[in-house]
C-alpha cells in the first residue's frame, strides 16, 4: 500500500516473545513474527492483501486512525497470522 495515511508499527511484544505489526488504519489486524524485519513485511503484505480483495468487490478502504487515536489494548484483540 502507498497511501502514507497508512501508518505501520512493528513492536516487541514480552509476552508474546515476538514482534507484532500493527497498521493504523487495519485495528483488527496484526501480524507476528520472530524478526522486526520479517513483521514489517508481513504486516505489509497482510494489508497489502486485504485491500485487494476490498477493491475486487468494490468496498471502501477503511479510514486510517491518527495513532494518537489508536488504542494498543485493540491489540489484545488483534487477528494475525505468525511465521
Amino acid at each position: 500500500m502507498n497511501d502514507p495515511r497508512y501508518q505501520f508499527r512493528v513492536s516487541w511484544s514480552d509476552e508474546d516473545h515476538a514482534w507484532i505489526g500493527v497498521c493504523n488504519g487495519f485495528v483488527l489486524v496484526s501480524h507476528i513474527a520472530a524478526t522486526e524485519a520479517a513483521c514489517l513485511r508481513g504486516i505489509r503484505e497482510l494489508v497489502d492483501d486485504i485491500v485487494a480483495d476490498l477493491q475486487r468487490n468494490g468496498e471502501a478502504l477503511p479510514r486510517p486512525l491518527p495513532w494518537d487515536a489508536f488504542d494498543d489494548s485493540l491489540l489484545d484483540t488483534a487477528v494475525g497470522t505468525t511465521n
